[in-house]
């Protein structure tokens, strides 16, 4: 995929012109959230002031950078860190001129200082340099700084819940949108390196913690060619000064009990001297906890780091328990009774409390050991049936093992009420979710030439609901009726700044972000179908979904369960951008390297998905040998028997590594035509590559043959039996349906056939 976009625009001292050709949106280009100043010195009488000696002082490191001023009295700071500043400008024969200002994340500044005649000596300050509107440039953009972040209210710690407090901007963390565009058109950058989850569209699965951002910058129209989506948010992380500092917070909160409890639910049960149902109260006990420091790099007698070398660290956690009442049916779920496990079906009736009778599926007349049927006295055909159960119950000796092992992990009602009736199980399970984040940054400036700054993130997710999510409830151990969450993120961001003169400057970033995700449920991690003695053609494991129910009505219990699905995502990054100040033009040019690993696993009912219907407890309807006689038979009953209806495992080859580039490069060109009037000029190309697969796993059908048959096509020239995870009995049942498979190159197609 190749794009391109020009933008043009002009700014002024009044207001904001915009003026935009877009050739094609194209792909993401972070930044770092570094800003600029610029500006022109000029006399009392508006000439341009050359050779001016220009210093600015970040008032928190003490670092500094000097310039001098162009012919045409032009100056120029690039890849300068967020903060607070003093610029100083002295020229021999002109007052000192002295500004304090506050640079804002990504911010493009402009000071224009005016200088008095006179002795150097003396010192003109001035407040509020920089101003209020960009006049040198086009975006609309709204930044969120340090204070605004920790005072603004939030519900739980997410960054990017605060993203619509800008206009524009609807959604959260997990899929904001800007002016009505589609979810995934906003870019997310940390430090520079993009946190959007792929697949979603929305920031990284686990949010960066909140202490340690510093600002945040978000651009909903009209930014420039170094940008590639419409949309960006650029996060810059905190950093040590030359002050050390630090915090710790702690919040709890607890409405399980007293007068705090919003909302109690019964759990069906009544108090033996009242008779009143009991009420028990939710529960939400939360804990969210961390602390931040920085400073220095301070070893007394062996280092000192003082306005040169810092260091910062954040850490921050949170732990939720809740409780979830099982809702599968109106009033909770449906267990069999411990007599039922035994065999004793005579408690089985339909909904309207008619006996449903159990027959024994090895009496059927006409099979080995059984006698003859008896002949329907008109047409002569045998008439097939079946002897009951006596008294409606399983011997104990003919129980399975999987009804047995079943048995084991499911629990026994805590209702009194008829299972066939009614739901007979009502409990809370818990909701438990953790997480935690961890920054470690360090900055360090060589020269007031080199500065480079280095940070790693490391942020975890748990969550599980520990029963009463599918099907009927069990253990925790066994995992079945539970569902989980959980992520793990890596990310790492360098950052090297180098001022090659005063007129350029260089701008270097290397990154890698490695999100994580795994989810389904607690069962996934044990083969279950082994211990439940269930067909597991494809060795996975998780547990396999069944359900006991029974023909001609509903009800019935289910052991269900949700699909494994892990998501392995990773970018590696490498950015170079270089700022230019040729006379009245600031001339940006780069490009970027983006290399994109995303490893799917996904298995859909791999582990098994099987029915018990009844039909084999059912007496045969002589009329249709295929159907049976109302009220007889009982899923569970075949289940107890071990005779399943139908078995179902899917083949999914589950695993998928699908690799991709993007590459983009961009000229920018801010030409300060004159004091009122800004002309901005840029140009941008990205080329995607078309995913491929490693291990060539991306197939397609020949659609030139499509009407005639299904045939396959493989990349390249590699066959469908040397694909790995597909198994030889997989291919033959393909073969007996007809399905062929040849190659891209052996039909014409291209050979990623994309």
């Amino acid at each position: 995929m190749k794009k391109a976009r020009l933008v043009i625009a002009v700014g002024t001292s009044v207001s904001l012109a915009l003026v935009m050709l877009m050739i094609r949106p194209s792909g993401a280009s972070g930044q770092t959230g570094a800003g600029t100043l610029t500006g022109t010195v000029r006399d009392a009488e508006q000439k341009v002031v050359p050779a001016a000696a220009v210093t600015i002082t970040n008032s928190e490191t003490n670092i500094s950078h000097k310039v001098q001023t162009s012919d045409v009295g032009n100056y120029y700071f690039g890849a300068l860190p967020r903060g607070p500043y003093t610029l100083v400008v002295e020229k021999e024969g002109f007052k000192k001129w002295e500004a304090k200002f506050v640079l804002r994340v990504g911010e493009n500044a402009t000071v224009d200082p005016t200088l008095e005649v006179g002795t150097i000596r003396t010192v003109v300050e001035v407040t509020g340099a920089a101003p209020l509107i960009t006049t040198a440039s086009m975006e609309v953009s709204s930044v969120k700084d340090y204070e605004r972040i920790r005072q603004l209210p939030l519900n739980g710690r997410s960054i990017g819940n605060l993203f619509p407090l800008t206009p524009g901007v609807e959604g959260g963390a997990g899929g904001a949108r800007v002016n009505g565009m589609k979810v995934g058109s906003l870019e997310i950058t940390l430090d520079g390196l993009s946190i959007v989850d792929r697949f979603g569209g929305g920031i990284s699965r686990v949010s960066p913690g909140l202490d340690t951002v510093q600002e945040f910058r978000i651009e909903t129209v009209g930014s420039d060619a170094r940008y590639s989506r419409p949309a960006n948010v650029t996060v810059a992380t905190r950093s040590g000064t030359n002050e050390f500092h630090g915090s710790v917070f702690e919040t709890h909160r607890n409405n399980s009990g007293g007068l705090r409890v919003r909302r109690r639910d019964d759990l069906g049960e009544r108090d033996p001297v009242t008779g009143k149902l009991k009420f028990t109260p939710d529960q939400l006990i939360r804990n969210e906890y961390g602390g931040s420091a920085g400073g220095p790099f301070y070893i007394p007698g062996v280092y000192d780091g003082r306005n040169k070398t810092f260091w910062f660290t954040a850490f921050e956690g949170s732990r939720n328990l809740a409780r979830s009442l099982n809702t599968d049916d109106e009033n909770g779920q449906r267990v069999p009774t411990q007599a039922m496990w035994n065999g004793d079906f005579s408690n089985a009736m339909d909904t309207e409390g008619n006996q449903v009778l159990i027959y024994d599926p090895w009496t059927t007349c006409g099979t080995a050991g059984n006698p003859a049927c008896a002949l329907d006295p008109i047409t002569g055909d045998p008439i097939i049936t079946r002897q009951p159960f006596l008294n409606n119950q399983i011997p104990p000796d003919r129980i399975s093992d999987t009804a047995k092992a079943l048995a084991a992990v499911t629990a026994r009602p805590n209702l009194s009420l008829n299972p066939y009736l009614g739901s007979n199980y009502r409990k809370f399970y818990p909701d438990k979710a953790k997480l935690w984040n961890l920054t470690i940054k360090g900055d360090h400036n060589f020269s007031d030439k080199d500065r480079l700054s280095v940070r790693w993130t490391r942020s975890t997710s748990n969550a599980a609901v520990e029963g009463g999510v599918y099907g009927n409830p069990v253990n925790t151990a066994a995992g079945v009726g539970t569902s989980r969450n959980d992520a793990i993120v890596h990310n790492v961001a360098a950052n090297y700044n180098r001022t090659i003169s005063p007129n350029v400057v260089n701008e270097l970033l290397v990154g890698v972000h490695r999100s994580f995700k795994s989810s389904g449920t607690l069962a996934d991690f044990t083969d279950w179908p082994a211990k439940l003695g269930l067909p597991n053609p494809f060795g996975v494991s998780g547990w396999p979904t069944f359900c006991a129910y029974n023909l001609g009505y509903y009800y019935g219990f289910c052991w269900d369960s949700d699909n494994r699905k892990d998501e392995a995502l990773t970018g590696e990054v490498l950015d170079d951008n270089v700022s230019w100040v040729k006379g009245k033009h600031t001339i940006k040019f780069g490009g970027r390297l983006r290399l994109e690993q995303n490893n799917v696993r996904e298995l859909q009912q791999a582990q098994g998905s099987h029915t018990f219907d009844g039909s084999w407890t059912a007496q045969v309807d002589p009329e249709d040998i295929y159907s049976a006689l109302p009220l007889t038979g009982d899923g569970l009953a075949d289940l107890l028997l071990g005779l399943p209806s139908y078995l179902s495992n899917q083949y999914n080859r589950g695993f998928f590594y699908f690799r991709q580039k993007e590459m983009g490069l961009y000229i920018n060109d801010s030409w300060k035509v004159s004091p009122r009037l800004t002309l901005t000029l840029g140009l941008r190309w990205d080329n995607w590559t078309p995913y491929t697969e490693k291990f060539n796993r991306l197939t397609t059908a020949d659609l030139n043959t499509l009407l005639d048959r299904f045939e396959v096509i493989t990349p390249g020239d590699v066959p469908m039996e040397d694909l790995p995870g597909v198994p030889p009995t997989v291919l033959s049942s393909w073969t007996g349906r007809g399905l062929t498979w040849t190659t891209a190159n052996s039909v014409g197609y291209p050979s990623n056939l994309f």
